[in-house]
């Protein structure tokens, strides 16, 4: 936890198309649109978030996944050249708790050398799609202390959803025995338990004034709030998935249309820096072995 002057925010994107996003949790094929119209989403709605950014004069994270700076070396590049983080999201968008540890060792090392070969740089931060890794699969942090991670950001402290989240996590950031700095995303105990906020359907679903109320509440208490945000939220293009019911329909797409004059207003608000720059500039708490 910060002590003194001014607590920092991370903004972080998790880039990838909406519709392979959907694949563990709605069950939706991959090829459900063709495969041009999804890098056009992806490339439209991340180099809108880029000049979102230019404007704010903000730096950020971007967690992307591997396929992506596969096939669209030239956005991750631009991501990159815009002075922003360039950090791991996997290799494709799928939930790690469904692989072995031996599949997961190579999908994550062929992701961080295909970023940093397109990049350039060398990555150091990963977030595992759907923050999934969870007690079942706590072994990945191993993986990624193995693999040349510095640290990583999967991990939701809450019990509150149905795909995700370690109820009795730290909520702050904090140093692992084997070394490897862990990003809890962003929580508020309310009544005993950890209420996610700050990004996704949170993001969307919450009042502004009260994402912001959290956000000032967790930096008086000198903890920097995680802030994430999908290409898709910027809403130049939104694909359509037609066979959801009332419920998920909900959960997919409610406050879409307004998440992007959220993030602006963020922006506007309160004083955002790279992860990567944080491990440079900040303390974290050692966890007791």
């Amino acid at each position: 936890m910060i002590q003194d002057g001014q607590t920092p925010n991370l903004l972080t994107f998790d880039i990838e198309g909406f519709i392979e996003a959907s694949h563990d949790s709605l069950d939706v094929p991959g090829d459900y649109v063709s495969s041009h119209r999804q890098q056009e989403e992806i490339e439209v709605n991340t180099r809108a978030i880029l000049e979102l950014l230019a404007a704010a004069e903000q730096r950020a994270t971007f967690f992307v996944l591997g396929r992506i700076a596969r096939d669209l070396p030239a956005l991750v590049r631009q991501i990159v050249g815009a002075g922003h983080e360039l950090a791991c999201h996997s290799l494709q968008h799928r939930r790690l708790y469904h692989f072995t540890a031996g599949e997961v060792r190579s999908f994550l090392s062929e992701a961080k050398h295909v970023l940093e070969d397109v990049s350039g740089q060398r990555v150091q931060g990963f977030r595992a799609p759907d923050f999934s890794i969870t007690k079942t699969n706590a072994w990945t942090f191993d993986i990624l202390r193995d693999l040349g991670f510095t640290y990583d950001s999967s991990v939701y402290p809450t019990s509150l959803h149905d795909a995700y989240g370690i109820g009795d996590f730290p909520r702050a950031p904090f140093r692992m025995v084997n070394g490897l700095v862990e990003f809890p995303m962003s929580t508020v105990r309310i009544l005993g338990a950890n209420v996610p906020f700050g990004g996704g359907g949170y993001l969307r679903v919450y009042p502004l004034a009260l994402t912001r109320w959290l956000c000032r509440h967790a930096n008086r208490a000198g903890v920097p709030v995680i802030v994430y945000f999908h290409p898709s939220e910027m809403g130049r293009i939104v694909l359509p998935i037609r066979e959801l019911g009332p419920v998920r329909r909900f959960r997919t797409y409610a406050g879409m249309a307004g998440a992007g004059d959220k993030l602006r207003v963020l922006l506007r608000s309160f004083h955002f820096i790279r992860m990567v720059d944080y491990l440079d500039r900040y303390p974290v708490q050692e966890l007791a072995a």
